[in-house]
């Protein structure tokens, strides 16, 4: 564990529920050097790297100058919130310093500066739920986040006046004397960076607070093909990267009995594949993608899990890819998926422009 004895700088982020921030922090003025936000219901993977360099930039800042991170990991958005800490543990992991997790209800509790009142964060968790949690004037917690149905929530909460901010906080008030909160209802990096500045910093990456699971919302079959299938293959990843694979590389991968490709398929419509190498009791993810039309619906995450069901009963103790630094959807879908970064690949791959750029060595146990 790490205990505070220093001045630090501290880079603050939240990509967990409608909106995008990034601020940068001296502890040994109190000052916040620079802080940008963009409200977004979606879209963050893309906003967050340029944000976060814009404000280094600003601060007039390198980034070897950081001392620690902080992100927030939950409860939000499932797909935000994986954006955010894939992105702030990989440039921890980079940069060799921690990174510090801190709640995302108490992050919009921050931005309450009164200290007049209790306060109660309600956020909209959508269909019939509310995210909520409770602190006292001070800014401490008194219940931690949970879930309540809108019918529910009424009974945990406390009958005294609080103020009440959040998405969900028109639930809170329907039937209570509580007073509105005005300071903002989003996480706000420039508003609970201070949090992370008196916290200390675990060895381990902060994980995901996800208070329910999200769906897979199609039906979907698999099965393993074979060289065959190759132009299948080629034009979905087409589909799916710039710089996609042609019909003669599959045909070849496919070719190599340590190679296996699985397509899979909602009613008979193939939505993406994954390909990856086995050897010995290990095996490494070589691409894997979903068509466009079928994103954002649980279908890569599917796919993953399949794929590992069937490495399981074959003896396979690891699961291994790599992931280029820039790649934050990806990073975030692996962090789903439970994989976590185990190493980096400096000028690992090369760009388009001729530069290089790294890759993290993401791993997971099966």
């Amino acid at each position: 564990m790490q205990t505070i004895t220093r001045p630090m700088l501290i880079l603050a982020l939240d990509t967990s529920m409608a909106a995008c921030s990034a601020c940068v922090y001296d502890t040994s003025s109190e000052t916040i050097l620079a802080a940008k936000q963009a409200f977004m219901d979606t879209g963050q993977a893309e906003a967050v790297a340029p944000m976060v360099d814009a404000t280094m930039r600003e601060a007039n800042l390198a980034f070897s100058e950081l001392s620690r991170i902080a992100v927030t990991f939950g409860p939000g958005t499932f797909t935000g919130v994986r954006i955010g800490l894939a992105f702030a543990r990989g440039l921890g992991v980079s940069l060799a310093i921690p990174v510090i997790g801190i709640n995302s209800l108490a992050a919009i509790a921050a931005n309450e500066k009164s200290n007049l009142h209790p306060v109660i964060v309600a956020s909209d968790a959508r269909g019939n739920d509310i995210y909520t949690a409770t602190f006292d004037a001070n800014g401490r917690e008194l219940m931690p986040p949970a879930i309540f149905s809108r019918d529910a929530i009424a009974g945990v909460l406390p009958s005294h006046t609080c103020l009440v901010l959040g998405t969900g906080a028109d639930a809170v008030l329907k039937n209570r004397q509580h007073l509105r909160g005005t300071s903002g209802d989003l996480p706000v990096a420039a508003n609970f960076v201070r949090l992370a500045a008196s916290m200390q910093a675990s060895e381990f990456p902060p994980e995901p607070l996800y208070l329910r699971p999200p769906d897979v919302k199609l039906p979907i079959s698999y099965a393993m093909v074979e060289k065959s299938a190759a132009r299948l293959l080629a034009e979905i990843h087409a589909e799916s990267f710039q710089h996609a694979w042609n019909e003669n590389s599959f045909s070849e991968l496919l070719e190599s009995h340590a190679i296996v490709a699985i397509l899979a398929s909602n009613q008979q419509t193939p939505t993406g594949f994954v390909l990856f190498r086995k050897a010995a009791d290990e095996a490494e993810i070589l691409t894997i993608c979903t068509r466009p039309a079928f994103r954002h619906k649980g279908l890569a995450k599917a796919l993953v899990q399949h794929m590992e069901h069937m490495l399981r009963e074959a003896g396979i103790k690891s699961l291994f890819i790599e992931v280029a630094v820039s790649n934050q959807a990806a990073l975030a879908l692996y962090a789903t998926c439970g994989f976590s970064i185990a190493g980096l690949r400096k000028n690992y791959y090369e760009l388009a422009n001729g530069e290089r750029e790294a890759a993290h060595i993401m791993r997971k146990g099966l």
